[in-house]
């Protein structure tokens, strides 16, 4: 264990040393109130110092695996639904904006120095125990003030450019329902909100194909979870598993963000086990609540 700051070049130097693979997960994902430059530095900048590190060895490292983020698909406004790799790194945030960064210097040092690399495109990731509050009301009305609040911060910004806070119709749809019910969000037209998530013991699965198989060198892939989660689908397996209430809420936006994940099925094998329903049984389980079903499910 060497614990070292992505600004330390002769740290990460002797942290890699006399090693094989580099897997880096290291990277600030949440702005708030850090300028630009600094945020862009350790996610980009870092990321180039890992780089020369690496490539500075005695015996090269073999093989670069660098976690980056659907973030640079723009996924407040994709242009294709279901997302590939062919869909243009355009970000609509300094995180995404970083990463594409940090995707860059990642493909120039394979060009330089011959360093293999792999990019995963991770996309919201979470653990089983995470799964329990989410798409709940005090989720959503935290999910809905922070993007509003955070402006053009947010990922999701063009969804809230023109409409603000919508925490309000959260409040109103869900007035007088006790206890955390669960929440459904829809449309204009009624069409769900929808969103691609990925329990970490796929991301770990897709990681692990990329440190060693031989079609992962010098690709980029989409590392998710087996399809995407409609909130009204996250709604109905909430009120069944864990038996809470649960409330549609009208909005004057619909946020519908789905990944592929073919190239990395086709190409390494990998087979994302892991839907939203799974992950939950997972999370009640290890809490003590009482089984109900089979943990994972199949490939869907």
């Amino acid at each position: 264990m060497v614990e070292a700051s992505l600004a330390d070049t002769a740290a990460l130097t002797r942290a890699v040393s006399q090693v094989d693979v580099v897997v880096h997960l290291a990277a600030r994902m949440t702005i708030g109130d850090t300028p630009a430059d600094e945020f862009v530095d350790v996610n980009a900048g870092g990321t180039l110092r890992l780089l020369e590190a690496a490539v500075s060895q005695a015996k090269p490292v073999r093989r670069f695996v660098l976690a980056s983020t659907d973030n640079v698909y723009r996924p407040g406004v994709p242009t294709t639904v279901p997302i590939t790799e062919l869909q243009p790194a355009v970000p609509g945030d300094y995180y995404g904006m970083s990463k594409v960064l940090a995707e860059q210097v990642v493909v120039n040092y394979h060009v330089l120095h011959g360093i293999e690399y792999t990019i995963l495109r991770l996309g919201s990731v979470i653990a089983p125990d995470e799964s329990i509050g989410l798409f709940r009301r005090d989720w959503v009305r935290t999910f809905l003030v922070a993007h509003a609040q955070a402006g053009r911060r947010s990922n999701l910004w063009p969804l809230f450019a023109a409409c603000g806070d919508l925490a309000h119709l959260v409040d109103a749809a869900t007035a007088g329902r006790d206890g955390n019910p669960a929440v459904d969000l829809a449309g204009p037209r009624g069409e769900p909100w929808a969103i691609h998530l990925t329990d970490v013991r796929d991301a770990v699965a897709g990681t692990e194909l990329a440190i060693d198989h031989p079609h992962a060198a010098n690709e980029v892939f989409n590392i998710l979870g087996p399809r995407t989660t409609t909130t009204a689908e996250a709604a109905a397996v909430m009120r069944k598993l864990a038996g809470v209430d649960a409330v549609t809420v009208r909005l004057p936006v619909t946020l519908a963000f789905e990944v592929a994940t073919a190239k990395a099925r086709r190409l390494l094998g990998y087979r994302p086990r892991w839907d939203y329903e799974a992950t939950l049984r997972t999370a009640l389980a290890s809490s003590g609540a009482p089984p109900t079903g089979d943990v994972p499910v199949g490939e869907a």
